[in-house]
């Protein structure tokens, strides 16, 4: 059973002392204990497909769980394969101990030839096998059942079967193979804590853990009760070794030398083997060896992850050059260094110390860690989140495979020859230091290259008459939280754009920054632009509504304080100056360097340590943003010009105003437990409140500088956020109006107010914004942008200009949706993560809140609305950057032209 470790070395020191044969019975147990880990495996492999619900409520990614589910069946199919052919075909193993380089082989030989030989203790007992196989899997899958019957026993919320043995499968495979607790006390809460809290609740996830341990495995303890009690000299009844009763004295006698008489033969006729020298001489030397083994893995893995974030562009600097190989091999160092001193314990002479310690210390440093890392980008990077095809996995797994192999049966003989002086800490060190040189030099070439601002230049003769333009986008703002838009919160600053211009009904065509923000600045929808994963970049091929301004002659800049925005991604295209307001890094690292995995996974270890949260960490609020812009004002107030604005605040973390550390966050609480909502929504209201009174602060500040009247003010807001509207939280997988209905506020020019003032009647898209304020400076709208002037009153607009479309391939969630004013459709693929329905359609006009689905009831509408639904579709991906003109068949474009979309 899991946990009996210590009854385990109880009964390994008995079967020694009365047999006499450490080495076989040595073995036994090994095995025993690697079919008893089998077991486990097995009850993960089955409760899985059934209990994936428990990966999907850890992790709030749908990739990220199905990835870290993959990795576990090939683990397990991995261990479960190599266990069945040591079991049953023992020849092969046996030839392997026999023939393949073992540290330290050469004084050991007789160990190892026993330890063969008991490998092909099994060869004509497959039947037996098989069966303490299956009585393995039993034993294990119970266990984790009964943690499921005491989760149901204290009542805890949200008990599944699969789930709960799911995670508790992986439970007891934490507590057997944690080396630092008695019968795995601690571990095992803490495991069931972190894989079953966001579906039983944290109480109900550790209580279980511990009364299942007393139901199902404590009793395994009452055994050491029999050798506590036994007295000194107790002997068996009997211990019999190939069917013959021991002598216990002589075997006695064995048990405290691993050589027989048979080994001490064969060592004297071959002859005395080289000295090994003292332990702390080796000790010291297989830390060098180590530590110059794991900074060579450092680079192997620092030095290409900082070339594939290079791929995707730089923004203002490029520390990554020289940063990503100096953590990788500074963390990693660490480890060599105390992997390569505890491998001194081995008896190697010091030739096999020089060839197996650094051999060793790559195979456990570069081959994980390299393998994890090489997932988690081809997933992310290369298939947007998605589970990579079966063959690139095992292409990946196989390549790594491979890696080691050739590590543990070419290593040794390399580092032992003059090229492996590379992992002698020295070489190492040097290697490091020059690595590091050139990547400070490479990023030298890329950053920053100084120098004040240029002075901005006067206003145009043809812009005398034209208004500054300012394009405020407040991220997570929901319309329905302005007072202006019916919200119960007074937000009079925001509001003020709307009593003195106009208030539209706003919508996004995104429901997270990326492709939304992308949608506002080129008047594309996200299929036409394609910035719409985490790792893509704006197109140079957009035309920016900064670009056409500074055309124009307006002198434009942009300040942004999401990581989505920044330059690395493309959207300081057409800004004479671009501040992208970066966090607080840690670590020393800055924006580039930020993107490496090993910063992600420090920086939220280093969170779930410190729980004092600050707004820092994760965004500079808005404060720190109006201190930007009011210098960047006081420079151009005498200049014709375009600034676009970006707030952060009413994203979460949602701090308490004033700030006092205490926030709730998504990278803490990726499933809120639903009675939270309240909580949330107390939270995100004040930070609206704190960030309506700092955009106050920037309407007087314009007022101060004699430009407010003479200023055009948009404001919008990228998308919403849920407060358990539609059974879940945050923002990014669903087409709700809480996600897409934004504000859409425009303060005309005093001397020019050319919009009708109040709430228009339809919609109005982001993908208008910049149409509108082009028009605005007299600028011409370039001919691929999709959006229309809102000045233009909304009955004159061509019928596909009267609809909304908004899409999302994001994290598994494949949806489209089309609005009118007063329908809206909503298409998701089968089997999203969310568990939305595959189509949804709903009367907005008496049914704002998405309550009732009349798919069903109103095929004809659904259909109606579907054929616009492909139009759009068509049209974006017609309009596709660097596409070209798509292909359009007879028939679509005959359905289309029928539709209004094309001429």
């Amino acid at each position: 059973l899991p946990s009996t470790a210590g009854l385990d070395g109880y009964l390994l020191y008995d079967a020694a002392r009365f047999s006499g044969r450490t080495v076989e019975v040595t073995a036994a147990k090994a095995l025993e204990k690697v079919i008893g880990v089998t077991g486990i495996l097995l009850s993960y492999l089955v409760a899985l497909p059934a209990g994936m619900a428990m990966f999907h409520a850890i992790f709030d990614e749908r990739g990220t769980a199905n990835l870290v589910a993959g990795l576990g069946v090939a683990i397990s199919a991995g261990v479960i394969g190599s266990l069945l052919v040591v079991l049953f075909f023992p020849g092969l193993v046996q030839w392997g101990i026999e023939h393949l380089p073992l540290p330290g082989k050469a004084r050991l030989e007789g160990v190892v030839l026993r330890v063969s030989r008991s490998a092909a203790a099994y060869r004509d007992r497959k039947s037996l096998v098989a069966l303490v196989l299956f009585l393995s899997f039993v034993v294990h899958f119970t266990t984790a059942v009964m943690y499921y019957f005491t989760a149901r026993a204290i009542s805890a919320p949200g008990v599944e079967f699969w789930p709960v043995v799911l995670g508790s499968s992986i439970q007891i495979l934490a507590t057997v193979l944690s080396p630092i607790t008695i019968a795995g006390e601690g571990i095992r809460e803490l495991a069931q804590l972190l894989l079953l809290k966001n579906m039983i609740g944290p109480a109900g996830a550790i209580v279980s853990a511990a009364l299942g341990f007393w139901a199902a495995e404590a009793l395994t303890l009452a055994g050491g009760v029999f050798w506590w009690l036994r007295p000194a000299d107790y002997r068996p009844a009997w211990c019999r070794v190939d069917g013959v009763q021991i002598d216990y004295d002589e075997a006695a006698r064995a048990a405290v030398s691993l050589e027989t008489d048979e080994d001490r033969r064969r060592r004297e006729a071959r002859g005395a083997a080289a000295p090994v020298a003292p332990l702390r001489s080796r000790a010291r030397a297989g830390a060098g060896l180590g530590l110059g083994a794991a900074i060579l893995a450092g680079l192997l893995i620092g030095v290409p992850e900082a070339v594939a974030i290079a791929a995707g562009g730089f923004g203002r600097e490029a520390q990554v050059l020289w940063y990503a190989p100096l953590a990788y091999a500074a963390l990693l160092g660490a480890l060599g260094l105390a992997g390569g001193a505890l491998l001194a314990l081995l008896p190697m002479d010091d030739a096999d110390q020089r060839g197996w310690t650094p051999a060793l210390a790559l195979l456990a440093t570069l081959v994980p860690l390299g393998l994890a890392i090489a997932l988690f980008r081809v997933r992310r990077d290369v298939f947007h989140e998605q589970m990579p095809p079966l063959p690139v996995l095992l292409g990946l797994l196989v390549g790594f495979a491979a890696l080691a192999l050739a590590l543990f049966a070419l290593g040794p003989r390399f580092f032992r020859s003059r090229a492996g002086a590379i992992v002698r800490p020295l070489p190492a060190l040097a290697l490091l230091a020059a690595v590091v040189a050139a990547g400070a030099a490479a990023a030298a070439l890329f950053g920053p290259k100084g120098g004040a601002p240029a002075a901005p230049p006067a206003i145009p003769a043809a812009l005398a008459d034209r208004p500054n333009l300012i394009l405020v986008m407040v991220d997570t703002l929901r319309a329905d939280h302005l007072s202006c838009y019916g919200g119960a919160q007074p937000t009079p600053h925001l509001c003020r754009l709307g009593d003195e211009g106009t208030a539209f009904r706003g919508f996004s065509h995104a429901s997270w920054t990326k492709p939304a923000a992308a949608s506002l600045l080129t008047s594309l929808v996200p299929t036409s632009h394609g910035a719409t994963t985490k790792t893509a970049s704006l197109a140079p091929a957009a035309t920016t509504l900064a670009e056409a301004l500074s055309e124009r002659g307006y002198a434009t800049g942009g300040i942004a304080s999401n990581i989505n925005l920044a330059e690395s991604f493309g959207f300081a295209q057409g800004f004479g100056e671009y501040h992208y307001l970066a966090p607080d890094y840690l670590f020393g690292a800055r924006e580039s360097s930020s993107k490496l995995i090993l910063y992600q996974i420090a920086r939220s270890v280093y969170f779930k340590l410190d729980k004092r949260l600050r707004v820092g960490d994760f965004y500079q609020d808005a404060e720190v943003v109006n201190g930007v812009a009011f210098d960047w004002l006081e420079r151009h107030q005498g200049s014709r010009f375009f600034l676009f604005l970006h707030y952060m605040d009413p994203h979460d973390p949602y701090f308490a105003h004033p700030y006092d550390g205490y926030a709730i966050s998504r990278a803490a609480n990726q499933h809120p437990d639903p009675a939270l909502a309240g909580e949330m929504r107390r939270l995100y209201q004040g930070e609206i409140a704190y960030l309506d009174e700092q955009f106050g602060k920037l309407l007087a500040k314009l007022e101060s500088l004699g430009v407010y009247d003479d200023t055009v003010i948009a404001l919008v807001s990228d998308h919403g956020e849920e407060f358990q509207e539609h059974g879940g939280f945050w923002h990014g997988l669903t087409l709700y109006e809480e996600q897409i209905h934004v504000p859409l506020l425009v303060k005309w020019q005093k001397r020019q107010p050319l919009a009708p003032s109040g709430t228009p009647e339809g919609i109005a898209r982001l993908i208008d914004v910049a149409p509108t304020l082009l028009a605005r400076a007299g600028a011409p709208i370039p001919p691929a942008m999709q959006g229309v002037d809102l000045a233009v009153p909304y009955a004159g607009r061509a019928d596909k200009d009267r609809l909304h479309f908004a899409e999302e391939d994001h994290e598994g969630n494949v949806l489209r949706a089309l609005r009118t004013s007063s329908w809206k459709l909503i298409e998701a693929n089968p089997g999203n993560p969310r568990g939305l329905p595959t189509a949804e359609l709903f009367h907005v006009a008496a049914d704002p809140g998405e309550r009732a689905n009349l798919h069903a009831s109103e095929p004809a509408r659904s259909a109606e609305l579907r054929l616009h639904l492909d139009g759009q579709q068509k049209l974006a991906e017609a309009h596709r950057l660097g596409s070209g003109q798509a292909t359009l068949t007879a028939a679509e474009k005959e359905a289309l032209q029928a539709l209004g979309y094309v001429e």
